[in-house]
């Protein structure tokens, strides 16, 4: 099985319009450092529809038929709309991010659905496992700047956990690195140089995280225009002894 990462950055891509830094500008000469907004994708299935989803699903050129999203933040909710190419889309996560989801609908279309389409919204409790078609999917608890989650999937015999936005309390959460632990994929923000409390993980914490997952392998995404270059990163993870990548854009995984 395939997971695609299709965006690999933060809120505001590499580069950052008005931007300077080095990344910002490297990445406006050479397209292979730009960083779309975060958004992932395997088996019909889609992971926070981030607001470059236009572009994402131009070029990735598949069918969606659910979307999991991890908490409501604009840079990982705000492609929503773009999703009326599919007629029928199954919505899970928790009760705010689906009343944000509800919204941008409505706001786009009218309705929760656009005319003709048949869109469902499903909330999901936290630590508990629902069955998503033929996937078993655990939504846990995260610290956020919002109420937000992660996902571990377990789908064609394969675990899959994603953090989403997580603060590097995430450390210290024994419950929620047990249920990721031996992962057979682990996609772990790495948003900062340095960790934010309650926010975001910064680089040591991101690999000290995926240390204590011990997943069969790593990528390590959501990365800040304000962060290391790609390539510092890179070492930074293979110094450390981490099976695994730092991802940029449409990076794809065999898991």
């Amino acid at each position: 099985m395939k997971v695609v990462i299709l965006g690999s950055g933060s809120y505001s891509g590499t580069p950052k319009p008005l931007c300077t830094c080095e990344n910002c500008s490297r990445a406006r000469i050479n397209p292979a450092l730009r960083r779309t907004r975060f958004s992932l994708y395997f088996d019909k299935t889609l992971v926070d529809p981030s607001p470059d989803l236009h572009y994402h699903l131009e070029r990735l050129n598949r069918e969606v038929e659910r979307v999991l999203i991890t908490h409501g933040h604009f840079d990982h909710v705000f492609g929503l709309p773009d999703l009326q190419v599919f007629k029928r889309v199954e919505f899970y996560s928790h009760r705010e991010a689906l009343e944000v989801a509800k919204s941008l609908a409505g706001l786009a279309f009218g309705s929760e659905s656009p005319e003709g389409h048949e869109w469902a919204y499903n909330e999901l409790e936290f630590w508990e496992e629902t069955r998503i078609g033929k996937m078993r999917v655990v939504h846990f608890s995260v610290t956020h700047t919002v109420t937000a989650g992660g996902f571990v999937i377990e789908v064609k015999g394969k675990r899959i956990a994603i953090t989403g936005d997580t603060g590097p309390e995430i450390l210290k959460d024994e419950k929620a690195i047990k249920l990721m632990e031996g992962a057979d994929l682990l996609i772990a923000e790495m948003t900062h140089r340095e960790a934010i409390p309650g926010s975001h993980l910064g680089v040591i914490e991101a690999i000290e995280l995926a240390k204590r997952v011990g997943a069969g392998y790593t990528v390590f995404a959501h990365i800040s225009h304000s962060n290391y270059p790609h390539e510092v990163l890179e070492k930074k993870v293979r110094e450390a002894g981490i099976s695994g990548e730092v991802a940029r854009d449409f990076t794809w995984v065999e898991v």
